[in-house]
């Protein structure tokens, strides 16, 4: 039986599992749920139900593969790793790509934080923090071609995500980023992941149906904005 991945239906915290099961060429199911419109944006269609499955922290993603039942994105990115040969072989390797994953969080933090907020002093507060996390990225990609050098690993498909969501919020962060620019480019050229990208199972849009920006960007019309940054 095929795995299943299961989430809303926008990017968020998705994203790079789908990119990993992309270049790792894995057949599964991917089960998508509905946020409801503004201004409730209920969440009940997966709420209801997500105590049935026996997750032991019911949330979503999730992934269910056999007998392994995970929630969290980076335990689900941790195990794919492990269980496609995504991941470092030794100490300093493992090191490195838990480097990458919690600065590609801490990147993630200050756009979600901005994100949420919707407003002209929180997107100041993102440009003034933002470069100096990036130029420390920056040296840290060099010149690659990924985290691991020639190896793709995990942590490859999170920073990605997170650095293209930085992207489609204003390209203008990574105009003086050459590191990053290129690494996304890299990733981007992966066979798997360029079919992935260029099929109907990707779009840019949505990130989340819960940023506000986000939310005039793609349907106008909606001017409520809620204040959950829940990812069940």
């Amino acid at each position: 039986m095929a795995p299943v991945l299961g989430y809303w239906d926008f990017r968020g915290l998705v994203d790079p599992i789908r990119l990993l099961l992309a270049h790792a060429g894995v057949d599964y199911e991917y089960k998508v749920y509905k946020i409801g419109p503004a201004p409730e944006f209920s969440k009940d269609e997966f709420r209801s139900i997500k105590h049935e499955f026996g997750f032991d922290f019911p949330n979503s993603p999730y992934y269910i593969d056999g007998d392994f039942k995970l929630t969290q994105k980076m335990a689900i990115l941790r195990y794919l790793g492990r269980k496609h040969g995504l991941i470092g072989s030794e100490e300093a390797e493992l090191t490195r790509c838990d480097l990458a994953e919690q600065a590609a969080e801490d990147l993630a933090y200050y756009l979600y934080r901005s994100w949420f907020a919707g407003e002209e002093a929180s997107r100041k507060d993102l440009s003034e923090n933002l470069p100096g996390k990036l130029s420390e990225f920056d040296k840290f990609i060099g010149s690659g071609p990924f985290v691991l050098g020639e190896k793709v690993t995990y942590s490859d498909f999170l920073v990605y995500s997170t650095l293209d969501y930085l992207r489609v919020y204003d390209e203008s962060f990574l105009e003086n980023f050459d590191s990053l620019k290129n690494f996304l480019t890299r990733i981007e050229a992966l066979p798997n992941v360029d079919a992935f990208i260029k099929s109907d199972k990707f779009s840019r849009l949505p990130i989340s149906r819960q940023f506000a920006w986000e939310l005039k960007k793609i349907t106008p019309e909606v001017t409520e904005t809620p204040v959950s940054k829940s990812s069940e």
